[in-house]
């Protein structure tokens, strides 16, 4: 232990108005427990040093923790339940990974053309093949609904199908306060999530290794078994950024507003994630709330 150390225990001894032997005694106990486990590599819990300003979010919805410790660091209406658009897209991601192996070879399905009007897409030829690994890239990168229908149907048989199933698989993953109707995210059906499940499910597509590649992408290309290839790129505008980005996800429809979850690192190492919903400048909601927290918080 070091001087410094000692010092503060006999200084706070004296605060306390308690100046015996069993006062030093119990904190030089407190502090070589807390120095062993530091040694023995146990958790190290963020500690809350005060606010330094007032976070002002245009997000609905907001929940900031620490990955280590799974310490919630900041929270705004973390279980009110809203449309998260392609946030839901970790479901079908998830749901895909564990049913569905990465080399198989999906047939792209008639019902891309409607995904392809809808929202964003990567012009999948109808009847052509890619492997369930190109398409997941596709659909978690460049959120290409495409892709996910792709998947879906190649898994299930139907759309349809593949939401009972994906909706089961969470539900068996402790993740109660999520629905999704489609693979995509894409408006209709009762769909829904919190900032609380999102972060959960984060989580989950953050522990494995292949959708967490994904999901710091900044780009890609897809060539179908016919030999036809797309290019295509990142929704995060994050990437390439002064913003450190471990993993992100992206989300935005007009009903469900701006909607963003990511995994960075502060100047420690630790990894802090962060999911704003229903925002109207997600990008920079994420920037104030994560920086907020790297004020009002210490990783000792």
């Amino acid at each position: 232990m070091s001087i410094i150390s000692l010092a503060a225990i006999f200084v706070g001894c004296l605060l306390a108005s308690n100046q015996s032997d069993d006062c030093l005694k119990e904190k030089m106990v407190l502090a070589n427990a807390g120095a062993v486990a530091g040694i023995a590599g146990e958790r190290i819990y963020p500690i809350k040093t005060g606010e330094s300003i007032d976070v002002l979010l245009s997000a609905k919805a907001a929940l900031v923790w620490d990955e280590e410790t799974g310490t919630i660091l900041y929270e705004k209406n973390p279980d009110d339940s809203r449309p998260v658009a392609s946030l839901s897209k970790l479901v079908s991601a998830l749901t895909v990974r564990k049913y569905l192996p990465l080399d198989t070879l999906v047939i792209i399905p008639l019902e891309v053309l409607r995904a392809q009007r809808l929202g964003a897409n990567i012009k999948l030829p109808a009847g052509d093949a890619a492997t369930a690994y190109d398409l997941l890239a596709a659909g978690l990168i460049s959120s290409a609904n495409d892709a996910m229908v792709s998947l879906a149907i190649g898994l299930s048989g139907s759309e349809d199908e593949f939401v009972r199933t994906a909706n089961d698989f969470i539900k068996r993953n402790g993740i109660y306060s999520t629905k999704i109707s489609n693979a995509t995210g894409l408006a209709g059906g009762e769909q829904y999530s919190t900032a609380r499940d999102i972060k959960e499910l984060f989580r989950l597509a953050y522990r494995d290794k292949v959708l967490r590649n994904f999901l710091v992408s900044e780009d890609s290309v897809l060539t179908t078994q016919g030999g036809s290839s797309r290019k295509y790129k990142s929704t995060n505008k994050l990437l390439g950024t002064y913003f450190p980005v471990l993993a992100a996800k992206t989300g935005y429809t007009n009903e469900a507003g701006e909607n963003l979850v990511v995994m960075t690192y502060g100047d420690k190492g630790q990894r802090i994630g962060a999911v704003v919903l229903g925002s109207e400048d997600r990008f920079q909601d994420i920037k104030t709330v994560v920086e907020w927290v790297q004020r009002s918080y210490v990783w000792p």
